[in-house]
C-alpha cells in the first residue's frame, strides 16, 4: 500500500482503513477477474502477477487492451460512471489482487480530491493507449506496428536496450498479429542488423534511423 501512488497523500492511519476495508483475493493462471457485464463498483490493486485486459470480437478473438503489474489499478472508470463492466481482466500468471469498493473510493474522494485528479490521470493514459493501439491497426502494416512499439518501449526507457515487459504471445495480441509472424518479423529485423534479440524478451535496437525508417513506411 505504502508503494501506491494512488495512496500517496493518505496518513498511514488511512491507509490502513483501506486494507482494513479490501478484499484480497489469489487468481491462477488463465482466472477470470471480471468480465463484461459485471457490476462495475470495484477498485482492484495488482499486488503481485500480471493481468491483462482485452476485448473479444464477435468472432472470439482477442484484443488486448492493457497488461498491468504489481501496484497497477484497474476498475477506476467505475468509480465515476458504474456502468458494467465492458471488458475481460484475465490473470497472465498466479497474481493476488486487493479489491477495494467503490463507495468506500468516492467516500476518500470526498476528503483527498488529489487521489481523483490521479485516477483520472492513470484513466486517461489508459484511453490513450487504447486509441494509439486503434490508430495503428488502421495506419501500418505488422512491420511498422512492431518497429512502433519498439520505439516507444526506447522512449518509455530511455534506452535502446531493454527486456519485453511481457512475452511475444502478448505483444502479438497488442499489435494485433499472430506470435508466429511477429518472431518472423523480429528475426528478420536481426538479420538486417536493425535489433540484437537474446533470450525471449531482451531486444536491443541497433540502428534506429532504420527502425524509424519502417515505421515511416
Amino acid at each position: 500500500m505504502d508503494k501506491i501512488s494512488l495512496f500517496d497523500s493518505l496518513s498511514t492511519e488511512q491507509k490502513n482503513l483501506i486494507l482494513s476495508k479490501s478484499i484480497h483475493r489469489n487468481y491462477d493462471k488463465g482466472e477470470i477477474i471480471f468480465s463484461p457485464g459485471d457490476p462495475g463498483d470495484n477498485l482492484y490493486i495488482i499486488n503481485s502477477g500480471e493481468v491483462k485486459i482485452y476485448k473479444l470480437s464477435s468472432q472470439g478473438k482477442q484484443q488486448v487492451l492493457h497488461v498491468l503489474g504489481p501496484k497497477d489499478f484497474l476498475g477506476e472508470h467505475a468509480l465515476f460512471d458504474q456502468k458494467p463492466i465492458m471488458n475481460t481482466a484475465e490473470a497472465m500468471k498466479k497474481t493476488s489482487i486487493c479489491i477495494l469498493k467503490g463507495s468506500d473510493i468516492r467516500d476518500l474522494l470526498m476528503e483527498h480530491p488529489e487521489m481523483g485528479l490521479k485516477i483520472l490521470a492513470q484513466y486517461a493514459k489508459k484511453n490513450v493507449q487504447v486509441l494509439d493501439i486503434v490508430e495503428s491497426m488502421g495506419l501500418y502494416d505488422v512491420e511498422q506496428r512492431i518497429a512502433k512499439y519498439l520505439l516507444d518501449l526506447s522512449r518509455e526507457f530511455s534506452m535502446n536496450a531493454f527486456r519485453l515487459p511481457f512475452s511475444k504471445g502478448t505483444l502479438a495480441s497488442i499489435i494485433g498479429t499472430s506470435q508466429e509472424t511477429l518472431s518472423r518479423k523480429l528475426s528478420s529485423m536481426q538479420e538486417e542488423g536493425i535489433l540484437a534479440l537474446s533470450g525471449q524478451r531482451n531486444i536491443e535496437i541497433l540502428d534506429m534511423e532504420a527502425l524509424e525508417d519502417i515505421l515511416e513506411g
